[in-house]
């Protein structure tokens, strides 16, 4: 079997698609009847200020190497300082930390005020409660997708609980589901 890798993105033009497709409130609808995880990703500014942002874009990509995908809006100031420290974290939210991803989704203010982390590898913010996993990474690719960037990274380290059900959001609400241990 081959380990040749072909981009095929190389291979043709890339294509204007402005006017095309449905409209992004229709988009929006569509999307909110696929069930996501809801993760929070977290990175530090240049000076070591923690900034993070909720997703319901992430997932696995590839076991060899360990990598994840994030997709991030590309005026998002997490999207930035990742950029710039070249590190993040993927905090999986546990059922019942819908005030957690509320938090995170928030424009502006100190997100991170009252709430527990600690420093993983690198530093980057790994959440201490309301969490089911973390995955730290280091910042592996960038690819454009539309308004938002897929930020693929390598994971260095973390942790799981198998035990603990994940948030999940559905129809625009969270909900949950018993861990299957």
């Amino acid at each position: 079997m081959s380990t040749a890798f072909t981009d095929c993105m190389s291979m043709s033009p890339m294509v204007n698609l402005a006017g095309y497709g449905v409209e992004a409130d229709h988009f929006r609808s569509l999307a909110a009847a696929l069930p996501t995880g809801v993760s929070v990703v977290t990175t530090l500014t240049a000076d070591g200020a923690p900034v993070g942002m909720t997703s319901g874009a992430v997932c696995g990509l590839s076991c060899e190497p360990p990598l994840v995908l994030v997709c991030i809006a590309r005026g998002s100031r997490t999207l930035r300082e990742i950029k710039g420290r070249r590190s993040f974290c993927v905090n999986v939210l546990a059922s019942g930390a819908d005030a957690l991803s509320n938090r995170f989704a928030s424009a502006g203010g100190d997100k991170f005020t009252g709430v527990d982390w600690r420093p993983g590898p690198g530093g980057v913010p790994v959440l201490s409660t309301g969490t089911t996993a973390h995955a730290v990474c280091e910042l592996y690719q960038i690819v454009p997708g539309g308004d938002h960037e897929i930020v693929i990274g390598l994971i260095v380290a973390g942790d799981s609980d198998p035990s603990d059900s994940p948030l999940v959001y559905y129809r625009r609400t969270y909900a949950g589901f018993d861990a299957l241990a």
